[in-house]
């Protein structure tokens, strides 16, 4: 599916655009936050997120990734830089501005999902096509939708240069048919969502017939279906693939965790079935820590892969 290179100066295999956000995750809670209650958790981290750990899981898997994100004047912005610092993320695609890029959420986080309470503040933006030209990755892979304006066209030039281009959807509420959804879509190469997103988009009641609806518009359709696994249909072949038992921390970044794992795979040249494992052995190691602090190395994950009986 992804080509490989010969002679390739590009400085990234990945770049990554999305907007990073400053998780407050409450996890251990007796029951879901309700009006007029107070209720306490046993569990708290705060640490950077969304698409963070996506940056950072590539960084673990060795795969080489420029992160395109706004960044700020803003205290959270600024923990999150420090952040990258420390974790040894590439900051060289950071879109730094002289105002504040808040991205916050409080992540109220139980045994099967998370919710989130979120404040976006400022703008975001995509990489140019020169800048895409520029860098010439392997891979494009654009998280979630704030910025679609421009996205068909950039994925359709991207796609003429022979970069694969890749689409999260990350919380949005509408359907297929709103906007220019499709339209992106048909310039995508792989989406990549969950299955309540997948069943909404589509307006599905299933995620077969969601992975389906998804098809018709892009080669390759990919939804995350968390503690069982996940779902793909290529080239006209679905494929199935379950996930391992594991004790659950917190889920607040295991669809990232999965994005990277998955990209990872096919960037090795593996079949769909085998990249559709990495992507899971990611996101079900990232649940058994907060905020993804559990993401295996490229070792640590091809061992897993190695020793699964799931």
């Amino acid at each position: 599916m992804i080509l490989s290179r010969q002679g390739q100066a590009s400085p990234y295999d990945v770049v990554l655009a999305g907007e990073y956000y400053y998780d407050l995750i409450f996890s251990g809670l007796g029951e879901i936050p309700r009006l007029g209650a107070d209720v306490w958790s046993k569990d708290f981290d705060a640490v950077p997120g969304a698409s963070y750990t996506t940056a950072r899981a590539f960084s673990l898997l060795g795969v080489k990734v420029g992160w395109w994100c706004e960044t700020g004047t803003d205290l959270f912005s600024q923990l999150m830089i420090a952040a990258a610092t420390r974790d040894d993320i590439d900051a060289s695609l950071f879109q730094r501005r002289a105002e504040p890029r808040i991205r916050l959420s409080a992540a109220f986080s139980m045994a099967q999902d998370r919710g989130f309470i979120s404040h976006f503040q400022g703008d975001e933006t995509l990489p140019s096509k020169a800048e895409i030209e520029r860098l010439w990755p392997r891979v494009l892979i654009v998280q979630g939708l704030t910025c679609r304006n421009d996205l068909a066209d950039l994925f359709a030039f991207a796609r003429s240069i022979g970069v694969f281009c890749c689409l999260d959807c990350q919380h949005i509420d509408e359907v297929i048919a709103d906007g220019n959804l499709a339209d992106i879509l048909r310039h995508t190469d792989c989406f990549l969502c969950n299955e309540t997103e997948a069943t909404r988009l589509t307006n599905s009641e299933s995620y077969d017939g969601a992975l389906l609806a998804i098809a018709g518009y892009c080669p390759t359709a990919v939804i995350k279906r968390g503690a069982r696994g996940a779902a793909a249909l290529h080239a006209g072949q679905v494929i199935e693939i379950g996930a391992p038992q594991v004790e659950v921390v917190d889920t607040t970044g295991a669809g990232d965790s999965f994005n990277a794992g998955f990209i990872y795979g096919l960037l090795q040249g593996w079949s769909m079935e085998k990249a559709l494992r990495a992507a899971v052995a990611c996101g079900s190691a990232s649940v058994t820590a907060h905020g993804g602090k559990a993401l295996p190395g490229e070792s640590e994950l091809l061992r897993s892969m190695a020793e699964a009986t799931w």
